[in-house]
């Protein structure tokens, strides 16, 4: 069978364009693959932090870094700041890293909820220099949250999304007691008096020496009901009754008689 040159040049252009657009599907761009390493979301330290403001949905907290180094909480409250809960933040802050960044246009900000972030934490360092991190919502199967790292100041720019660990929101979602130093509560002291081993109230024990009380007795009680001591010799026989002769004068003899 003889094919016509129009269909064997119609093969060979199809045969082409497949090629060509296989080739552009198994290539990525270069911009993309660069977005989906992982990227740091600062390049500052734990230690360069100098004082942080936190903003959740419930409520605003500050803390900075007195003259020593340590943590003091300014808002809501004046108090010495914990120092494991601030460095579990800034450590996700200081060397935490994004899996994934995106662009998208402004108008998605709900769809990422950034118009109600889950929290926004601003950082200013020893040399004066300013952070931000905004924090929105989980993406679709609750893996990662959305976040901004340092949003341009043009509310018209478009959004750098970046995808981080979702620990960022165990860390931001805190009663304020636990961003407060716990107090440590001193022992009750003993009384020299006592001794540790001593209860506050000891029940007075019986002299060993001391015999119990005998029971009372009634009157119609008989004798037999009166326990029988211990350390008492057995009770001896009875000795036989002596009985005198009703003929016996006081100047005779007595002779005994021993009843049966």
């Amino acid at each position: 069978m003889k094919i016509k040159p129009s269909t064997l040049l119609l093969v060979l252009t199809a045969l082409l364009l497949g090629g060509m657009v296989l080739l552009v599907q198994t290539q990525s761009p270069p911009s993309q693959t660069q977005a989906d390493e992982p990227q740091n979301l600062f390049t500052f330290k734990e230690s360069q932090v100098q004082s942080l403001t936190l903003k959740t949905l419930l409520r605003s907290l500050r803390f900075e870094r007195d003259s020593s180094g340590k943590w003091q909480m300014l808002e809501p409250e004046k108090a010495k700041a914990s120092d494991p809960t601030l460095s579990f933040l800034l450590a996700l802050v200081a060397t935490g890293k994004s899996q994934r960044s995106f662009t998208a246009p402004v108008g998605d900000r709900e769809q990422y909820s950034f118009h109600q972030p889950l929290a926004t934490i601003d950082i200013t360092l020893n040399n004066k220099e300013t952070h931000s991190l905004i924090l929105g919502g989980y993406d679709f199967n609750r893996a990662n949250l959305y976040a901004l790292v340092d949003p341009p100041s043009d509310p018209s720019a478009n959004l750098k999304v970046r995808l981080v660990s979702p620990n960022f929101d165990s860390a931001v979602n805190r009663p304020v007691s636990d961003w407060k130093q716990t107090e440590s509560k001193s022992s009750p002291s003993v009384s020299p008096n006592l001794s540790p081993s001593a209860s506050p109230n000891p029940s007075p024990n019986p002299s060993p020496s001391a015999p119990p009380n005998p029971p009372s007795m009634s009157p119609n009680s008989s004798p037999a009901a009166l326990p029988s001591s211990s350390s008492e010799s057995p009770q001896s026989e009875p000795s036989p009754a002596i009985k005198l002769s009703p003929s016996s004068t006081p100047g005779s003899s007595i002779t005994p008689k021993t009843s049966p």
